[in-house]
């Protein structure tokens, strides 16, 4: 018509077809137009049926092109979530089936890991240097759990907890979750000799660790993803680091942690403890690293002391730990168990050998 502008003069015919998202709304279009001017335009300008077909084809495959790429951004940015928590081949496995994270029955073992003197140091230190250095040791600490194939639970101010055995099962969770522990034990005077000279003393670690059924899932909500366990089991494991500062130890485990390790690891039997707010009382033990000096020595002697003294022998075991404090003055559980022995030699009380703890 006489409306038409010069560029439109020489359109004989224009076919379009829309582009859709998922949600069913128009996002743009595909056109195609044929010409006057065409040399090869032996149709008078027409458009045929196959080819408005095929423009409506390809408008089809462009939106699911770009649909596409929308699910491999939203797929990359949950791979990016999931490596916070969990290894790399791990967090490729969860994209791949998300099922892995619906809340289930499982066997784990949880470990916590708690910052000695934090609270103490921080108030010295300032909020910009506390920030520094907690970021520091929690850094090396989550890399001793992903390491061994761990999942990165949550921080809990100057605490971290960590997963073994789920999302995806693995049988030997509890040698894992121990040797993680003696690796940060390990990297502890690395870190010791790194901040020393601003904290202006040393720091430490006590570690805690539980093995049982816990239910595990995402704990969180739609708008923070929070993947982790629930139960009695997260609650004795929790327990279990708070007792190391009684028992001045750094690596304490429980009786069913340590029935799923062989005999290559470091342990002694500490005796029966009943923890703040779970009714039965839980078998515990030290762990210790693998080049600790005269270990066996240790062990014997503790353990035979400990016998004496729930058999009620007090004088007996009284003898054995007053011998190891001598030659290993710094064992602090033998400390604590001959605290315990000459408790009872001057109590008229009936004798529990279960300690029962009233703080955490």
């Amino acid at each position: 018509g006489s409306t038409a502008t010069t560029s439109l003069e020489s359109i004989a015919a224009v076919v379009a077809a829309p582009i859709l998202n998922s949600q069913g709304d128009v996002i743009g279009a595909l056109y195609g137009d044929r010409s006057f001017l065409s040399p090869s335009n032996r149709m008078r300008g027409e458009i045929t049926e196959v080819q408005a077909m095929l423009v409506e084809l390809l408008a089809g495959g462009i939106a699911a092109g770009l649909e596409r790429l929308k699910h491999e951004k939203a797929a990359v940015a949950a791979r990016v979530q999931f490596e916070q928590f969990f290894t790399h081949d791990l967090a490729k496995q969860l994209e791949q089936n998300p099922d892995l994270l619906k809340g289930r029955e499982s066997e784990v073992t949880l470990l916590f890991c708690d910052i000695r003197g934090f609270s103490r140091v921080s108030e010295k230190l300032g909020p910009a240097k506390t920030v520094e250095w907690i970021n520091d040791v929690m850094g090396v600490l989550s890399d001793s759990v992903l390491a061994y194939e761990g999942v990165l639970v949550d921080y809990i101010g100057d605490e971290l907890m960590a997963m073994w055995g789920a999302p995806t099962a693995q049988p030997d969770h509890a040698t894992l979750a121990c040797k993680a522990a003696l690796d940060m034990l390990g990297r502890l005077p690395e870190m010791i000799e790194r901040w020393e000279p601003v904290l202006g003393e040393r720091f430490d670690l006590g570690i805690g660790i539980n093995t049982g059924t816990a239910r595990v899932g995402n704990t969180g909500t739609i708008r923070k993803f929070k993947y982790g366990p629930l139960g009695n089991t997260v609650n004795l494991a929790s327990r279990v680091q708070g007792v190391t500062k009684h028992f001045k130890a750094r690596l304490i485990i429980t009786g069913a942690t340590r029935a799923a390790l062989d005999d290559s690891f470091c342990t002694r039997r500490l005796g029966k403890v009943r923890v703040v707010n779970i009714k039965e009382p839980v078998d515990l033990f030290e762990l210790a690293p693998p080049e600790y000096p005269e270990w066996s020595v240790i062990q014997g002697a503790y353990e035979k002391a400990l016998d004496h003294f729930e058999a009620g022998h007090f004088r007996p075991a009284a003898g054995l730990l007053g011998n190891l404090q001598v030659n290993h003055p710094t064992d602090g559980p033998s400390l604590i168990l001959l605290a315990r022995v000459v408790n009872a030699l001057c109590e008229r009380e009936p004798f529990e050998p279960v300690w029962t703890l009233d703080s955490k």
